[in-house]
C-alpha cells in the first residue's frame, strides 16, 4: 500500500491558505443575482453569454447585439442602464525600446493610446443636419416632438423610440399602468394561473411573458418563486398581476396594457412607445 504523505502547516501558512479559500468564494458570481433592473429576457440572455455588468461598458453595439437575444431594442434598454465609457484610456504592453547613440533625439512614449475613434460619432454629417434642426432651449409640443424624432432618425432600420421621464417632487408616481393605441413591439403572451400552469412550473416550464393570478392561488406559487422571481413574472399586487378577476386583467394585459416603474435608486422611468 501507498504511503499518505502528511502536509503539517504552522499557523501563519494555515492562515494563508483559509484567506485564499475566502477571497476565491468571495469572487464567485451568482448569475442569477445579475442585471434585475433589466427586462426578464434581455436579462437572461446576458447571463446565458456569461457577460459581467462591467464588461456591457466597454463591448461595442455590434458584440453585443451578437448575443442571442439582444436585438435592437434591448440594446437601447442595455444602453440606458450600462453606458459605453468611451473616455477611458486603453492601456497597452510596452517593450523595451532599443538602445540609441547618446544625443539622439528620442520621442517619449507614454504606453497609453487614446479610445477608440469609431466611437466618435458626433461628427458625422448626417449627425450635424440632424442636431441642427433641434433647439435644446425650446420645448416641443408631443406633435411637432413626434414630427421632429421622424425627420430626424438616420438609421437604415426601425429604430425603437423611447421616452425618457425625469419624476420631479416627493408625489411623483413611481409606477404607472399605461394602455397604449398601438402595440410597441412584439406581442406578449398573457397566462392565468391554472392547475396547468402549476403543473407546467413544476416541470420548470415557462411559456408565457406575463402571470396573472387570483389571490387564492398566491399559496400555491409560493413554491415556484425562485423560478419566477428573477424573471420577474412572479405576480404581485404592486404589478396589477394579483387581482381578483385574472381574466379581465388578462385582456388588458394582451391589448397593450404596460406596467412601467421607475429606476431603483434613480426617479427615472423610460417608456417604449413605438418604431419608426
Amino acid at each position: 500500500m501507498g504511503k499518505v504523505k502528511k502536509i503539517v502547516m504552522d499557523a501563519s501558512q494555515e492562515a494563508e491558505v483559509k484567506a485564499k479559500a475566502v477571497s476565491k468564494k468571495k469572487k464567485m458570481i451568482i448569475w442569477e443575482e445579475l442585471y434585475s433592473d433589466l427586462t426578464p429576457h434581455v436579462a437572461l440572455a446576458l447571463r446565458e453569454a456569461r457577460v459581467k455588468p462591467d464588461q456591457l461598458t466597454t463591448m461595442s453595439d455590434g458584440d453585443l447585439t451578437a448575443i442571442d437575444g439582444i436585438n435592437d431594442t434591448a440594446l437601447e434598454e442595455i444602453r440606458s442602464k450600462y453606458s459605453p465609457d468611451l473616455t477611458a484610456p486603453v492601456a497597452v504592453a510596452t517593450t523595451a525600446a532599443p538602445a540609441v547613440a547618446e544625443g539622439e533625439g528620442t520621442e517619449e512614449k507614454s504606453g497609453i493610446i487614446p479610445p477608440n475613434k469609431r466611437h466618435t460619432f458626433r461628427h458625422g454629417k448626417a449627425i450635424v443636419a440632424a442636431k441642427s434642426k433641434i433647439d435644446r432651449t425650446k420645448f416641443y409640443p408631443v406633435e411637432e416632438a413626434v414630427k421632429l424624432v421622424k425627420s430626424t432618425n438616420i438609421t437604415n432600420f426601425d429604430a425603437t423610440v423611447t421616452v425618457h421621464l425625469n419624476l420631479v417632487g416627493k408625489d411623483a408616481p413611481t409606477r404607472l399602468e399605461l394602455t397604449f393605441p398601438y402595440l410597441a413591439g412584439a406581442a406578449k403572451k398573457v397566462a392565468i394561473v391554472s392547475d396547468e400552469i402549476l403543473a407546467n412550473l413544476e416541470k420548470g416550464k415557462i411559456d408565457f411573458d406575463i402571470l396573472v393570478t387570483h389571490p387564492s392561488f398566491m399559496p400555491k406559487l409560493a413554491k415556484y418563486a425562485k423560478l419566477l422571481g428573477p424573471k420577474g413574472l412572479m405576480p404581485s399586487p404592486k404589478a396589477g398581476t394579483v387581482t381578483p378577476d385574472p381574466e379581465k386583467k388578462a385582456q388588458e394585459f394582451a391589448a397593450g396594457k404596460t406596467m412601467i416603474k421607475a429606476e431603483a435608486k434613480f426617479p427615472l422611468m423610460h417608456i417604449t412607445v413605438g418604431k419608426i
